[in-house]
């Protein structure tokens, strides 16, 4: 028989998920105690079900660390480093244990962030609130959105697309199984099965940004909301204006013929980022889209060489 969140209540879930995990041994006063930190940098996401996910798109492990590596993203676009996580999760009693208990190993298998805390309240529908504590070090080094200057060079650190139409196709074959995220039918070709399990499998640049900080880059921004939404707040943060320059072989294979609406779909949670013309950033993977003007908010777009007009620049959280 599975049980269900209600045959435990909320005191023996949190008893059975600390007895399941090992690094949630600390979790059990009214606060976490936590050692001190020189800069804190915080962020904090909220994801709900029916709106940012739906259960069926994959296994509860797969999702809790999407979700975990969507919130990371934040920190890695500040260059700082992730230590601490909280997570306050609404639920609904109906839910199976051991959903959750797969979602929550998920949440805690990074082992450089420790899940340290959080809250646990019924909810009609699923929910997940996380907030992020990373250690800033230096504050004046920190990667900021308004540090873009004239003349910068701009760089994105990997492929763009993976949401585009994404929910769709993973509706059509029913979601991904298995470790490996295999389809269930044979609905899906190759480029688009790639570009499903990078949807589901984003991976927060954390690495990448303290390595620029290191190298005197002091702007980038994650890639949430979309390409274009994202040169957008750099270049009004900044006061400068921006030109992309974008081609085919900056989406996954399966987007490439929708370049302008793949730029737009967001959760790549890759960094985009300035540097000074005299750095080449080619080494670490990242792709050279664009540079920064003199100008005052304004963004051009050049698609394989011809200029182009854009209209919805990326997703709006609060747009109807």
């Amino acid at each position: 028989m599975n049980k269900k969140i209600s045959d435990l209540g909320e005191r023996g879930l949190i008893r059975t998920l600390r007895d399941k995990f090992p690094s949630l041994s600390s979790i059990g006063d009214d606060c976490a105690v936590l050692p001190g930190i020189q800069c804190p940098v915080v962020t904090t996401d909220s994801f709900f079900e029916g709106t940012h996910f739906h259960r069926w798109w994959a296994p509860p492990r797969i999702l809790g660390r999407r979700l975990l590596e969507a919130s990371l993203s934040d920190i890695a676009a500040m260059g700082a480093r992730a230590q601490w996580v909280f997570a306050a999760l609404s639920i609904n009693p109906g839910i199976g244990v051991g959903w959750i208990e797969g979602f929550y190993q998920g949440l805690t298998e990074r082992e450089d962030v420790i899940l340290a805390g959080g809250e646990t309240v019924r909810g009609e529908r699923l929910g997940i609130t996380l907030t992020i504590i990373g250690e800033g070090q230096d504050r004046d080094t920190i990667l900021r959105r308004s540090s873009l200057h004239p003349g910068d060079h701009l760089w994105i650190s990997g492929l763009l697309g993976r949401a585009l139409s994404a929910p769709e196709k993973l509706e059509k074959v029913g979601g991904l199984f298995g470790k490996e995220l295999k389809s269930r039918s044979g609905l899906l070709s190759g480029e688009e099965l790639v570009q499903l399990r990078a949807f589901l499998q984003p991976r927060a640049e954390l690495e990448l940004g303290i390595e620029l900080r290191k190298m005197g880059v002091r702007c980038a921004i994650d890639v949430s909301d979309g390409l274009f939404s994202e040169a957008a707040h750099l270049s009004q943060e900044s006061s400068v204006s921006v030109v992309l320059e974008i081609d085919e072989t900056l989406f996954f294979d399966s987007v490439k013929d929708e370049p302008l609406a793949a730029s737009a779909a967001g959760e790549d949670y890759v960094l985009l980022f300035g540097a000074s013309g005299e750095l080449d950033l080619s080494s670490l993977g990242c792709t050279k889209i664009g540079r920064a003007e003199t100008g005052n908010g304004k963004i051009t777009i050049f698609l394989g060489g011809e200029r182009v007009n854009i209209g919805a620049k990326g997703y709006d959280h609060l747009e109807v």
